[in-house]
């Protein structure tokens, strides 16, 4: 089991509310420091006074406990206000890719039944074009209007004066409601995740948990707020009583700037920043940074140790999901298993079951079950979609939708998305396997694998890599890498050498893009380049056309 949670088990359920947490540091720490943005700082008591204010005026405007406002805004001071505000009034809050528009926003406000929109005027259109369809009723623009003075658009700034900024004193229960995260649908529609106040405000905790924080740590946030990630760092800053650098996205180019600017401890592993930390020469003053943590999923084995050695850092890492919290994590004073997603916390209990939801034996490859031991710790269902909740939730487990297995010492390892394994020739493959024996080689910075079609059915293997900086690569050596470290029926077919990965605003890939993507003239087909692969390994021979790798 994984380490204890010394956060978690102080907090009480119904303390376990994120406005509540800021109004305790507001009373303990007033003048302290919350967090900074551009030139801007925040105290814990000022910016509590503002989010009281604004859900004063949210309130004479009809917002209520129970209404759903749509947010479709950037990463800003305004947006934070606006969440702790809703949270204050019991409202729930329907956070929205920044990248929507039309039948996916319509999908989005329809479904969560939102009858109130924020938006960022740069997202005027896109609202403007469906609202007339959705059910809400205003819709306050940040920024410069479309239609002045008319129905139902309605000025931001208007929210943002109000005479009284004391605490609400609303009795918003940790049980209810408090937020719908839309999932990204692949393969059908975006399913709406509800959320209690409770659970949004764990996922937090436990962060703040799993990477030790304390009162003198600077966690950087520049994730966006449509997604879990922006919120739960937002929420472990004022668990821990730190303090928070905020940025509306992340710049590669300054960001070892602001760490040092701003003495930032810890951070979210994404976007490239773990290859641009380590394609820098190395440097004695490596050492002395005042990086603490990394937050690193996945963790790959090799550039783990080279993080941890070169800054004197812990590198952490987690199992979760928006449905299922953190259930498995290696946390900053546990011990090191290469490829692990750590063990299980002692808030969750998981297992490894076949498709009857049988558990499976230790080291047998099933899917990822996860029940929680305390109430309000997963997701409360999927809105408007009570038989995918059922199906998901079956059996008294939340169904992940990935594969895994669990050693004898109880450290876990992710498989695959169930949806992201391969068939090929009779062999079910692992894309997140091949993606890490294509990884060890030291000219790869990050490598995607999907199926593709094969001319005899099932599939073939697809891989898009991105080449580390400072190195050049060519597709037929890296073939001749995977044919010495893959078994013969994973090596890849087709290899993409490309410049960038499509991308959600979280830095997740996005494989169904790949998955569609035809062949270039510049996809790299080892049958084309005279290889083939059988059961004895890769071979050069003459060029073989249209026909499978055996």
């Amino acid at each position: 089991m994984a380490s204890a949670m010394k956060y978690f088990d102080a907090t009480t359920p119904s303390e376990c509310v994120f406005h509540r947490i800021l109004e305790k540091r507001a009373a303990q720490q007033p003048d302290a420091t919350f967090f900074t943005f551009e030139d801007q700082v925040f105290s814990y008591a000022d910016f509590n006074a503002r989010a009281n204010q604004m859900a004063r005026r949210l309130r004479e405007e009809g917002v209520e406990y129970g209404s759903a406002v749509a947010v479709l805004m950037k990463t800003s001071p305004d947006y934070l206000l606006l969440w702790f505000a809703l949270g204050k009034l019991g409202a729930i809050e329907v956070p929205i890719n920044c990248a929507y528009y039309g039948d996916i926003l319509l999908h989005q406000l329809r479904t969560s039944n939102a009858t109130f929109a924020v938006v960022d005027s740069d997202f005027n259109a896109a609202m403007q074009a469906v609202i007339n369809e959705s059910a809400v009723e205003k819709c306050f623009v940040r920024g410069r209007l479309i239609e002045p003075g008319q129905q139902p658009w309605w000025d931001f700034s208007q929210l943002q004066a109000h005479q009284n900024s004391d605490n609400l004193g609303v009795e918003v229960a940790h049980s209810d409601p408090g937020g719908i995260i839309f999932t990204s649908g692949t393969t059908g529609p975006s399913k709406g995740v509800l959320l209690s106040f409770h659970y949004l405000t764990a996922y937090g905790v436990m962060y703040a948990d799993v990477n030790a924080l304390q009162a003198d740590d600077v966690i950087y946030n520049f994730l966006p707020f449509f997604h879990m990630s922006g919120k739960f760092k937002t929420i472990a800053t004022l668990v821990c009583g730190g303090k928070m650098r905020l940025k509306e996205r992340l710049s590669i180019s300054g960001f070892l700037d602001e760490v040092r600017e701003y003495g930032v401890t810890n951070f979210v592993g994404v976007g490239g920043i773990c290859n641009m930390l380590l394609s820098r020469p190395e440097e004695p003053s490596d050492a002395e940074t005042s990086i603490r943590t990394i937050y690193a999923v996945p963790d790959p084995d090799a550039a783990h140790h080279e993080l941890e050695r070169r800054f004197h850092c812990k590198i952490t890492t987690v199992f979760g999901s928006t449905e299922v919290g953190l259930p498995l994590f290696r946390g900053a004073d546990d011990g090191y298993r290469a490829a692990s997603c750590g063990r299980v916390s002692p808030l969750y209990e998981v297992k490894i079951v076949d498709r009857d939801d049988n558990e499976v034996a230790t080291g047998a490859v099933g899917e990822i079950v996860v029940r929680p031991k305390r109430p309000y710790l997963v997701a409360s269902g999927y809105v408007g979609m009570p038989e995918q909740t059922i199906a998901a939730w079956r059996n008294l487990w939340m169904h992940t939708g990935d594969s895994g297995r669990v050693d004898e010492e109880g450290w876990f390892y992710f498989e695959d998305r169930v949806s992201d394994s391969l068939r090929r020739r009779g062999e079910n493959i692992s894309s997140f396997e091949v993606e890490n024996l294509v990884a060890k080689h030291p000219a790869v910075s990050e490598v995607a694998a999907v199926a593709y079609p094969s001319e005899l059915g099932e599939d073939e293997v697809r891989v898009f890599v991105l080449v580390r900086s400072g190195h050049s690569l060519e597709a037929e050596a890296l073939f001749q890498h995977c044919g010495e470290c893959m078994p013969y029926f994973m090596v890849p077919r087709y290899i993409d050498i490309v410049d960038e990965l499509p991308r959600t605003p979280t830095a997740k890939i996005e494989k169904y893009k790949l998955r569609k993507a035809e062949k270039k003239a510049s996809t790299w087909d080892c049958q084309a380049h005279g290889w083939v692969v059988n059961r004895g390994g890769v071979a050069k021979v003459a060029a073989v056309s249209n026909t499978s790798t055996g």
